[in-house]
């Protein structure tokens, strides 16, 4: 079985899709550009990923949270996964826009320090220029080789960074990381978790560890990153695992002790949970790279 990721380049639909995630904290999943048709309607749907979209130059409508909102060049709109929405092209000046999806265990994390929550999901940016390049970037780096896919981590690094810059010079009281009471004990637990996730966590002795109580350290969490301590720790040992089952060539029950499971039908079963599948049909998935010139001609699917 392959996963099949897909290229379309055309004058005027640019796009990089369904990549394999190769990165823990951050994952690329796709990306593009594309100068829409007048009317061009997207939704109502709900993602599975982050999609972050900047507009280029136009004007559109985009409806979430049961609000409407008339957006133009210079806007910049987050949909988060789970949320309805839809957005469509002005007729008579329809947008172009360039997206970003991606997902890891830190991808709100990113998100929100760039200016972008599931509440706040709208911001004006001042930096499309460098973002285009960046989106741009991506796009040439689209083979499916280890060289390209360390281009494309590094632009797409890039493009938050000089997100968060641009956020700070904007909101600098809001985009400060410890602008809430609890988020340099969340900060501290997520050090914590990092160098320890290996081993048995329990998170009422991380609470003590960190001097606070469990039920504080939990309320804190799920506002700073949208989870409990305890989703962001089965996260993390996922993502690691699957870093580890594609980059290595460990034993499947050898990949569930390095993340802390020392039963391999329980390390199996939350994998499968977490990704669809099970570690040993997650290891031997290959996958192809389909190129075609024209929207709508590339088809995601398994082979």
């Amino acid at each position: 079985m392959k996963h099949v990721s897909g290229y379309t380049n055309s004058a005027r639909f640019r796009a990089l899709e369904d990549l394999q995630k190769d990165s823990a904290d951050l994952c690329l999943i796709y990306c593009g550009w594309e100068y829409c048709e007048p009317g061009h309607r997207y939704g109502p749907n709900m993602r599975t990923t982050y999609v972050l979209h900047i507009i280029r130059s136009g004007r559109g409508t985009l409806e979430i949270h049961n609000q409407k909102y008339e957006l133009t060049a210079g806007d910049a709109f987050l949909l988060c996964p789970d949320v309805e929405a839809w957005y469509e092209a002005d007729w008579e000046d329809p947008w172009s826009y360039m997206w970003v999806g991606f997902t890891g265990y830190r991808a709100q994390e990113y998100a929100g320090h760039a200016g972008f929550t599931k509440r706040t999901p709208i911001r004006k940016v001042n930096c499309g220029k460098e973002l285009n390049s960046y989106i741009d970037g991506i796009l040439e780096a689209h083979q499916l080789s280890y060289t390209d896919e360390l281009k494309r981590n590094g632009y797409l690094m890039l493009f938050f960074a000089t997100l968060m810059e641009d956020y700070k010079k904007i909101v600098p009281a809001i985009a400060n990381q410890h602008s809430y009471p609890g988020s340099v004990y969340v900060k501290h637990a997520m050090e914590y978790i990092a160098y320890h996730y290996r081993e048995k966590i329990k998170i009422n002795e991380l609470a003590d560890y960190i001097g606070v109580n469990r039920s504080y350290l939990t309320s804190s969490f799920k506002k700073a990153i949208g989870c409990s301590p305890q989703e962001y720790l089965v996260n993390l040992r996922m993502e690691k695992a699957r870093e580890m089952l594609r980059n290595t060539g460990m034993q499947i029950n050898a990949v569930a002790a390095a993340v802390g499971y020392q039963d391999q039908l329980a390390f199996s079963k939350i994998f499968k949970q977490h990704f669809g599948t099970s570690p040993k049909a997650y290891r031997e998935m290959g996958e192809e790279l389909q190129l075609v010139s024209e929207k709508g001609k590339y088809t995601s699917k398994k082979m």
